[in-house]
């Protein structure tokens, strides 16, 4: 018997894809998903050996939840993450968050043999994973409230506005600001657009373009 896996993917082009080729490379896909409650449906009537889980699966429940979720009904369970973001952080907030055990995480756009997502399957299911999710790309620099300022930042609202839904003064907004700059690594030159760099940078990571 090969490999049972299940998919959730919330593209549809990608999840049609991603099962043809699965199913190619030897694996039996038992379920393919496109949403959270879809996948969680499947839980308790279907036994698989490893999920394979996109990270942001629109509004409400995002792969992790689904991954922990399915790892409750079955311990053994192997995990994928195969997502667009190289830190989870853009998706599920400021914190880092907890992820499966015996899983691996696996960047888009880091797949470019064709082999790296079914390796990535084999490994899991011989309990090759980990829950230790390695920290990688100019984000993961950045503490919680770092974080959770870029990205208020990117969303548009006025150091007046963070201070608000942070509980800080503006002062602290600005020079939290200036911090991340420095962090980041925006040269000296660019201070003036300042924010314009600091929302692309964010942006680019969370798979979204600047405008």
């Amino acid at each position: 018997m090969g490999i049972r896996l299940g998919l959730v993917e919330d593209n549809g082009l990608l999840r049609h894809a991603l099962v043809g080729a699965l199913n190619q490379d030897g694996f039996e896909v038992i379920f393919s998903s496109q949403t959270a409650g879809e996948a969680l449906a499947h839980r308790g009537s279907m036994e698989i050996d490893v999920l394979v889980v996109d990270l942001h699966l629109g509004e409400g429940l995002t792969g992790l939840d689904v991954s922990l979720a399915w790892q409750e009904t079955q311990p053994d369970l192997g995990v994928v993450y195969l997502t667009s973001f190289e830190d989870p952080r853009v998706v599920v907030g400021g914190k880092w968050p907890k992820i499966a055990r015996n899983s691996l995480y696996l960047i888009k756009a880091q797949v470019v043999e064709g082999t790296e997502l079914a390796d990535a399957i084999r490994r899991v299911a011989a309990h090759e994973g980990s829950d230790n999710l390695e920290r990688v790309g100019p984000l993961s620099k950045l503490t919680e409230k770092q974080m959770e300022t870029l990205s208020l930042l990117a969303a548009g609202h006025s150091n007046l506005e963070i201070a608000k839904q942070r509980g800080i003064s503006e002062q602290s907004v600005a020079i939290s600001i200036n911090r991340l700059s420095k962090v980041l690594e925006i040269p000296s030159h660019l201070d003036r657009n300042q924010r314009v760099h600091l929302a692309r940078i964010y942006l680019d990571r969370a798979g979204e373009k600047y405008v």
